[in-house]
């Protein structure tokens, strides 16, 4: 099969610092930065992609509702990732299948969090935001509960950028201005844009465009709709999470 280099690099840059920071994945820390700082792509660096269990198990789900035979489809990845039209084709049958059956969640959740899990099915859909806001469970290598900080870090976050601070040969440290996560009166929310540091690895953006952050590391540049898409999604994520 040939594999969409576009998709491939975007997924590789979405999948970056979570194995940096030793979460997730293979230990691939060394190519997936080659692979991501040159904008290179081969079958090996689909051989990575492929080890990231619960991502991989996510793409090949919504590749198949979508009658689509390449995983890393970069419309598949984005719609993962960010959220897109690839979603409406989500049914309940299939999700709870994939997260009881494929991602065996009844392993590590318990029963009465599994069924509230489930309940939800009906709106949720396979996007990135939904998994971390959700499930409330680190499923890479720390099968252990999120934090609040976690969860923040985790789901997928959209900043402008303010300012560029400093820029080597392939890293760059920027100001964003982002809302973070945040739970007060038993609900989680979206608190006021704040300024942060994060890193870009392999590019740099330009002033006041939107860039999507996981884990610290700038992803890529969103366009209007993208943004959209993803501030939708999760708030869907969050608006589920609060439900009792």
């Amino acid at each position: 099969m040939n594999f969409d280099s576009r998709g491939l690099l975007m997924c590789a840059r979405y999948s970056f610092a979570p194995n940096l920071f030793h979460y997730c994945g293979p230990q691939k820390q060394v190519n997936l930065r080659e692979y991501i700082t040159t904008g290179s792509t081969d079958q090996g660096l689909t051989e990575i992609l492929e080890q990231f269990d619960t991502l991989y198990k996510y793409l090949e789900m919504i590749a198949l509702q979508n009658k689509l035979q390449d995983p890393f489809a970069a419309r598949v990845v984005e719609a993962y990732w960010l959220g897109n039209n690839l979603l409406n084709k989500s049914k309940f049958r299939p999700f709870a299948s994939h997260l009881t059956d494929t991602l065996q969640l009844q392993k590590s959740l318990p029963k009465k969090h599994l069924h509230r899990l489930l309940e939800k099915l009906d709106e949720g859909v396979p996007q990135h935001a939904f998994h971390v806001l959700n499930i409330f469970r680190r499923t890479g290598h720390q099968a252990i509960p999120h934090t609040l900080s976690t969860m923040d870090n985790c789901r997928i976050s959209w900043g402008k950028v303010k300012k560029i601070k400093h820029e080597e040969d392939t890293a760059a440290e920027i100001l964003v201005e982002v809302a973070a996560l945040i739970y007060e009166k038993d609900k989680l929310s979206l608190g006021l844009p704040t300024v942060k540091n994060v890193l870009s690895l392999g590019f740099s953006p330009k002033l006041g465009e939107w860039v999507s952050i996981h884990w610290g590391y700038v992803c890529q540049v969103l366009t209007g709709v993208q943004v959209t898409n993803l501030k939708y999604y999760t708030e869907l994520a969050i608006n589920l999470a609060n439900r009792q």
